[in-house]
């Protein structure tokens, strides 16, 4: 479980990216032992709350986390190449990963089943921008249950 402030500070932040980027989706995560744990989602999506866990291998954030950099797409094609596409048929992605202690803690990410215009790279600064918004958040908190379980 995470500080209520960090959930309050991370769903104002997704409720102003969502509107900002005009994607419906947003999620921060907290990856840790190959999991993927919903932090806060600013969007209902089937089952998708707080406190979710998933493998990482199931979420498309595995690719930021795998490479340490922002991934950002609209290209539908390279969407629907992904394995996940079947389960989880994604037309937009943008997402940046949240470094906190020496590693990556988590990702900022927004999705979109529907298409969306090509992601400019004001969107990728503020995506990122984001991101580092929560490691600062992360930082003022600096507790041992919000690290690595």
């Amino acid at each position: 479980m995470f500080p209520r402030r960090l959930y309050n500070f991370c769903t104002q932040l997704l409720q102003k990216g969502s509107l900002k980027l005009n994607l419906p989706v947003g999620i921060v995560s907290h990856i840790y032992n190959n999991n993927y744990e919903i932090v806060a989602i600013n969007s209902n999506v089937g089952s998708m709350r707080s406190g979710i866990v998933f493998p990482l291998s199931e979420t498309y954030c595995r690719d930021v986390y795998d490479s340490g950099k922002t991934v950002a797409t609209a290209d539908v094609e390279r969407l629907a190449g992904h394995p996940l596409y079947v389960k989880m048929p994604l037309k937009a992605y943008i997402s940046a990963p949240i470094h906190f202690q020496k590693g990556i803690w988590g990702t900022v990410n927004f999705t979109s089943g529907t298409p969306h215009p090509p992601f400019t790279k004001a969107d990728i600064q503020l995506v990122e921008s984001y991101a580092k918004k929560v490691t600062e958040q992360l930082m003022e908190l600096n507790t041992a249950s919000i690290a690595y379980p």
